[in-house]
């Protein structure tokens, strides 16, 4: 089903709302800039970007780009925000994208399984790393080009990504366990 732009631009905004929460929660819990100063074990805005891209499509990139704005920091002056926001909101959605196609995910996600979700948050984690690699690197920030740096990020993207699929499965079935006894 094809949303309307107003309904997407709600959505789009609801999104950075949440992955700017979600990034102050993860800084809070372990801090998203803990390994080298670039990057989190536990990311949950990563989650947003996957949501995202099932819930608008690419129309997550300006929303991502927006968010990463208030969240980008690593010291680097306004340019060099602009440059790895824009990077960081492009990979994660490419990804998603990439699995989507190789899986067969159709556009209703109707045939979104477990499997599927998996490798969609790979895919996403994935193209998110090597993003944020390229837009550090073009921002000129050196010194994060270790592939466990990356390795770091892509796990980082999983965990949260994971961890609030779960926080929200078990917070469905203790409200509908609580609903049934009443």
């Amino acid at each position: 089903m094809e949303k309307s732009l107003p309904h997407t631009a709600l959505t789009g905004a609801a999104l950075v709302f949440l992955y700017v929460a979600l990034y102050d929660l993860s800084d809070w819990i372990v801090g998203t800039e803990a390994f080298r100063g670039t990057a989190g074990i536990i990311f949950l805005p990563a989650f947003i970007r996957l949501l995202g891209f099932l819930l608008i499509g690419y129309w997550v990139i300006p929303a991502l780009f927006v968010a990463g704005l208030f969240c980008v920091d690593l010291g680097l002056g306004l340019g060099g925000k602009v440059v790895v926001s824009a990077f960081i909101a492009v990979g994660g959605p490419l990804g998603a994208f990439i699995a989507a196609k190789l899986s067969g995910l159709q556009p209703s996600l109707s045939n979104l399984t477990p499997m599927r979700l998996l490798l969609l948050s790979a895919f996403c984690s994935a193209g998110n790393a090597v993003f944020y690699h390229l837009g550090l690197n073009y921002a000129g920030v050196g010194g994060h080009s270790d592939i466990f740096m990356h390795l770091v990020v892509f796990a980082g993207d999983m965990v949260g990504t994971w961890a609030a699929i779960y926080f929200i499965k078990l917070s469905l079935e203790m409200f509908l366990k609580w609903r049934s006894n009443y």
